[in-house]
């Protein structure tokens, strides 16, 4: 699979969570104030579901340079020093995603060996009859008297989060290795309101 491919993916699902996000809000504000009545699922689906846009876009703001950090002082470094600080950072960095990653598959093992549902989202009709009641339980940990969502699986984008994280950082101290480049790639707030400054016409431009 191509890296455009997989770009497109990564995109087309933050996308997707946005939207779905979206027309969620909408939707319950809708039938709140305009019909006095509401779907008592969708908070806690809009929850979930911005839980996996954070994680899951943590990512992918690492591959765009979209992060925020203070790099003043490591960019007055030389190259090469530069270099080992950015990679010590990778290595924290790695251990803070260990760390979250063992504690993550502790937390997703336990409440799926006891088989916690969600408290009101639930699957449709037609998709448990896709399955046999074994397969549901033993599996999914599905119960099909009251099919709640699992919360293991809604949670566990903490797990997928963190490992793609995971990889994003292995990248980036891969090509500090090999000299693609020299540091972390971060969004520049300051540069980039200096262009936008630069690109907005002036009163006396915008009269002519």
């Amino acid at each position: 699979m191509s890296e455009k491919t997989i770009t497109r993916f990564e995109e087309g699902f933050l996308s997707l969570l946005l939207v779905g996000m979206t027309l969620l809000v909408f939707l319950e504000v809708v039938l709140r104030y305009g019909f006095n009545t509401g779907l008592h699922w969708t908070q806690e689906v809009t929850l979930h579901m911005a839980a996996w846009f954070v994680l899951f876009g943590a990512s992918y703001g690492i591959k765009v340079g979209a992060h925020i950090g203070v790099d003043a002082v490591v960019k007055l470094l030389p190259i090469q020093t530069r270099r080992v600080v950015s990679l010590f950072a990778v290595f924290l960095c790695l251990v803070y995603c260990g760390l979250f990653l063992y504690g993550s598959w502790i937390y997703l093992a336990k409440i799926y060996s006891i088989g916690i549902g969600l408290d009101d989202a639930r699957f449709p009709v037609w998709f448990i009859g896709l399955f046999s009641e074994e397969t549901l339980w033993n599996v999914w940990r599905i119960d099909t008297e009251d099919p709640l969502v699992p919360m293991w699986l809604a949670h566990s984008i903490l797990f997928i989060g963190f490992i793609l994280l995971a990889y994003r950082f292995l990248q980036v101290g891969w090509n500090i290795v090999i000299g693609k480049t020299d540091s972390f790639a971060l969004a520049d707030e300051a540069e980039e309101v200096l262009e936008e400054i630069q690109s907005t016409p002036t009163e006396e431009e915008q009269s002519k």
